[in-house]
């Protein structure tokens, strides 16, 4: 986590400025609160002028203390100046300093229960840092499992699947994502993709399993489709699925991935597949 150990003594002069705001801080009285004390710290500009031509480690001295400052959980509203610390002043010291991107993100996101928050932080680490895949990871994490975002999530997943040398495991994410937005044909596209550059053998059954029970819920939607306008236009449900065809509603009746053709209730006018599916899934889920 510490980058830099040399230039310390150096830089005292600077910390001392800071020290020394502090302890005026501290003899404005005891009414102030407790997290007061984080608005006079200056901002990420002025530090890095102050510090003798080392930001980089200036950077690691204020994240080592705000480390120390958010566990101290009995400061009740220590997360006023949360991003003044983590937006402001650490990532104008030092822009290129990846950790304090994920840490404070975390914080606000998991602690803070402020996930925009966290986004604009891992947006600005994006932003500085474009090599850096684990930020663009983390905010589509974010998007996915805290905010239920998936259309965020996948524009951030693809945004680290863009950064040569990200993970294989993001494209399965980011192909699941168009499937929980509804969009089973870009996801079916996507983990086409992920069969074809499969590293190993789990990855390809895990991506052909979801090609599989993808493949039919898209033809039972395809049917339901045709078996909607169907009704529409004649006032009643088709007595068989050949009759789309006959209509002129669908140019074949497909068939499911293992070559079965699909089931159809007349009475309700629902197809079904009798296949099973790989997932557990079941169609409209």
């Amino acid at each position: 986590m510490i980058r830099r150990v040399a230039a310390g003594v150096v830089i005292l002069a600077a910390v001392a400025g800071v020290a020394h705001a502090s302890r005026r801080i501290e003899a404005a009285g005891a009414a102030r609160s407790e997290g007061a004390q984080v608005l006079y710290l200056p901002s990420g500009r002025y530090l890095k002028a102050a510090s003798l031509g080392f930001p980089e480690l200036m950077a690691d001295l204020v994240y080592i203390w705000s480390i120390q400052y958010y566990g101290h959980y009995e400061a009740g509203d220590r997360f006023r100046y949360l991003e003044h610390i983590y937006g402001s002043v650490i990532s104008e010291l030092d822009p290129r300093y990846v950790d304090p991107y994920l840490i404070g993100s975390m914080i606000m996101s998991m602690e803070a229960n402020d996930p925009e928050m966290a986004l604009r932080l891992l947006d600005k680490g994006i932003a500085a840092n474009p090599k850096e895949w684990i930020l663009a990871f983390e905010a589509g994490f974010v998007c996915f499992h805290t905010l239920h975002d998936h259309a965020r999530a996948a524009g951030y997943f693809q945004k680290a699947i863009d950064v040569p040398g990200s993970p294989a495991v993001i494209r399965r994410m980011h192909a699941e994502m168009y499937n929980k937005m509804g969009d089973r044909r870009t996801s079916l596209r996507h983990w086409q993709e992920v069969m074809e550059l499969g590293e190993n053998a789990y990855v390809r059954d895990t991506a052909s399993a979801h090609i599989h029970d993808l493949a039919i819920e898209i033809d039972l939607e395809d049917l339901r489709a045709a078996i909607a306008a169907f009704r529409e236009h004649a006032g009643a449900f088709p007595p068989d699925l050949d009759a789309l065809v006959r209509a002129g509603l669908m140019a074949r009746v497909p068939r499911d991935p293992e070559g079965l053709s699909y089931a159809y209730d007349p009475v309700t006018g629902e197809p079904s597949s009798r296949s099973r599916y790989r997932l557990y899934r079941r169609s409209g889920a």
